[in-house]
């Protein structure tokens, strides 16, 4: 039997598995009657799912509109990066100064993007889940360091807002390039993690999130 708590976790889940296959993107709406209905649960759970998210910054809420995807424009992105990326580079720092990647985590960070890599290739598969695959795969990456750093306030925000990015994303998934363009980017600060280099490891972790911002640029023109 579930609590109210478990179901809760549920549907926090099942809306950033939405976020995560594309499927809602900035703006769009959820109705409480649909979520109960498809996942055969509640709504005082799903009421209180909405706030959580709520809380992180993922949906808004307005009595007219109700509960909503979080609807970015290219101020709050610019304004989201200008947050994360110092963020990011403050735990890539924590790691390097206290030499906490190992070989096995490098092998790690490699067979994350194959995987990202061999769903794209795979015809069987439809663009739902292979959306779901990559961003998975994106936010396993991402979310590696996050954790090997041991900064978990650090880690807690920048989960968050990786949701919120990748809401306004979704609007437009053919604009930030390929599949292969992203695999290359990760390569790129795998290999210069390899090298032991903090300020290699920063600048190409610098030229994966310019080329993000370039790209939401051209999509937001």
């Amino acid at each position: 039997m579930y609590s109210k708590a478990n179901l809760s976790e549920i549907v926090v889940s099942y809306v950033k598995n939405k976020i995560l296959t594309g499927e809602l993107k900035s703006g769009d709406r959820l109705v409480e009657t649909d979520i109960s209905e498809e996942l055969e649960i509640s709504r005082a759970p799903i009421r209180e799912a909405l706030r959580e998210l709520n809380m992180r910054g993922i949906l808004s809420f307005s009595p007219k509109k109700g509960s909503q995807i979080l609807n970015l424009d290219y101020k709050d992105i610019e304004e989201i990066f200008s947050i994360r990326i110092p963020l990011e580079m403050q735990v890539l720092t924590l790691i390097f100064e206290k030499s906490l990647l190992q070989e096995q985590d490098l092998n790690y960070l490699e067979t994350l993007n194959h995987e990202m890599i061999r769903a794209d290739n795979e015809i069987a598969i439809d663009l739902r889940e292979k959306n779901y695959i990559f961003n998975t795969c994106d936010l396993a990456f991402h979310s590696f360091f996050w954790k090997k750093s041991k900064s978990f306030r650090r880690a807690e925000i920048l989960e968050n807002q990786y949701f919120q990015l990748l809401t306004a994303m979704n609007r437009d998934i053919s604009a930030l390039g390929s599949v292969m363009e992203k695999y290359d980017e990760h390569k790129k600060i795998i290999d210069a993690c390899r090298t032991g280099l903090l300020d290699h490891v920063l600048a190409a972790f610098q030229a994966h999130m310019d080329l993000y911002l370039k790209a939401i640029i051209r999509f937001e023109d």
